[in-house]
């Protein structure tokens, strides 16, 4: 590493300064040519999004003309259909021609309703009428006849065994009814019945998971009151014992305490009986002596308590304080706990009552529910058949615009490859945008350079007129395939919102066609082309 700083140290101090000059002024030629790659790359991404800001602004303008159109043409639709019914006009003011067309329908639906209520309640009593007649007649007729008393004995009689068979055929009608009514319930029932029994039987098997479930809770608990029963009583026990052990070891420690005191009481007197009969001069060394004796006691003390600390494993005094003072507390402690225990239990014993009586009033009250339940899956099942016929006429329309956006692509990829001798002057474009909208534009744009250059301007007004004419419309739209694209050129001024329609395989007798245009096109071309040639002068004899 040294010998490299070294050799670039070297290196460095062997270039001159111009040519440490040069190099700089290359790097600055470097940066400088990749400001202006990046100031025209920003550039070109202008333009572009300038005319990307063109187009959707032209596409915006379109659509709210189509739109303005489309929302006159439902009005004129309207007015021109209810002129003469002033309140239908009214009502369908603010209505589209889809929503009027349906209102209408559905008018129309109900008129023929009541019309066929009113043509059967017109049969029924005509019916009734000829019944009427026909009872006319007869009576007319028995009356027509001499009737002796026989006769009306007789008739008399028959009159009575009519009005019996007639009250045992509403008898007999009557019972067949309820009968027929009770075999529509059993059919329904048996339907119903093994699908209620699944049911049922769900319900049942969910309720006994919930009962297996709260047996296990209830035996958890106590599992678990019993161990902590059983731990109490081992703690409990644990303690005694320790307790006695402890009391054990402090009566011994006592008594040896007491031993060694009673010897240090008899040192006492007999150093108080020395102290009196020595002399005052011998006084400070028996206190330093005390002194001394007195430390010894204390730290034969301190060790015989650190002794009893190591024998009933003990850290601290203040440890074993604390342990008995909180013997109450664990107590309460598993007392509260007991309680506790003992009201979830309650608990759980009443969600199971009533877990069992809500499974009693299922197995009477599920029938609705299960009604309702199969109305819901009809229900769903409705709206998917409608989903996915939306669904299905969204990819029927897809897949027609997509054929449609194709032919329009052709239609106009061809229209251009007709027009690519015709060249615009700038600003504009010669060249194929990869858009329809644009391509179109375009081939707009040479059309009326074509119609200009060919003196043709002054033919297009009543050309126009013709060819929208609503019958000539109507005429091509019954014979034209729906594949094919019409393109109509409008009479306006070189702006670049006028629409265009074209219609391939149309000739309008009468007036200049295609092929007519093309001639004339590739006339002008060809003398635009070839040089003309220049005339000799006449010379004078």
């Amino acid at each position: 590493m040294p010998q490299a700083s070294v050799k670039a140290d070297v290196l460095r101090s062997a270039w001159t300064l111009s040519e440490q000059i040069e190099e700089n002024r290359g790097k600055l030629h470097l940066k400088e040519r990749d400001a202006n790659a990046l100031y025209e790359d920003a550039e070109v991404h202008k333009l572009n999004f300038e005319k990307l800001i063109a187009m959707l602004r032209k596409e915006n303008k379109e659509k709210r003309i189509e739109l303005s159109r489309s929302i006159n043409w439902s009005e004129e639709v309207i007015r021109s259909v209810f002129r003469n019914r002033k309140q239908e006009l009214l009502s369908m003011h603010n209505c589209t021609t889809s929503k009027a067309i349906s209102v209408m329908d559905q008018k129309v639906c109900e008129a023929s309703k009541r019309l066929n209520v009113m043509q059967h309640k017109r049969q029924q009593c005509i019916k009734r009428l000829a019944d009427l007649e026909k009872e006319q007649d007869r009576m007319l007729k028995i009356s027509s006849i001499d009737i002796t008393e026989d006769k009306e004995q007789e008739i008399r009689q028959i009159e009575n065994e009519i009005d019996k068979a007639d009250i045992k055929f509403s008898a007999a009608a009557n019972i067949t009814r309820r009968y027929e009514e009770i075999f529509d319930k059993m059919q329904e029932e048996c339907e119903i019945y093994p699908m209620k029994l699944d049911l049922l039987e769900e319900a049942y098997r969910e309720t006994s998971k919930e009962m297996e479930e709260l047996k296990e809770m209830k035996e958890k608990a106590i599992r678990a009151g019993e161990e902590a029963r059983r731990d109490l009583h081992a703690m409990e026990r644990e303690m005694y014992q320790t307790k006695r052990v402890r009391d054990q070891q402090l009566n011994e420690i006592r008594k040896e305490v007491e031993k060694r005191k009673e010897v240090a009481d008899k040192t006492e007197k007999r150093m108080r009986v020395a102290v009196t009969s020595e002399t005052g001069e011998s006084k400070t060394a028996r206190q330093q002596q005390r002194k001394t004796e007195r430390q010894e006691k204390m730290l034969t003390l301190e060790n015989a308590f650190e002794i009893i600390k190591r024998n009933i494993h003990v850290s601290d005094i203040t440890d074993v304080v604390v342990r008995v003072s909180n013997q109450g507390s664990t107590h309460q402690k598993l007392q509260k706990d007991k309680k506790e225990k003992l009201i979830k239990r309650t608990k759980l014993q009443e969600e199971l009552n009533k877990l069992t009586q809500i499974f009693k009033d299922l197995k009477f009250n599920s029938h609705q529910q299960m009604l309702k339940g199969r109305k819901m899956v009809h229900d769903l099942f409705n709206f998917l058949d409608a989903e996915e016929k939306r669904r299905n006429t969204a990819l029927e329309n897809r897949s027609q615009n997509e054929k449609l956006l194709t032919d329009l692509q052709y239609g106009i990829a061809t229209l251009l490859g007709k027009l690519k001798d015709v060249k615009l002057k700038p600003p504009a474009h010669n060249f194929s945008h990869g858009e329809p909208l644009g391509d179109l534009d375009q081939c707009v744009k040479k059309l009326r350079l074509l119609f200009f250059e060919l003196g043709l301007k002054k033919f297009v007004p009543t050309v126009i007129s013709k060819i929208e004419n609503q019958k000539f419309h109507q005429y091509l739209e019954s014979q034209v395939p729906p594949v094919y694209v019409r393109v109509r050129v409008t009479q306006d001024d070189l702006s670049e919102t006028d629409e265009i329609y074209f219609d391939h395989d149309q000739d309008n007798e009468g007036f200049t066609t295609r092929e007519d245009i093309k001639l004339q096109g590739q006339e002008i071309l060809n003398s635009l082309v070839k040089p003309k040639k220049k005339k000799g002068r006449k010379r004078n004899p």
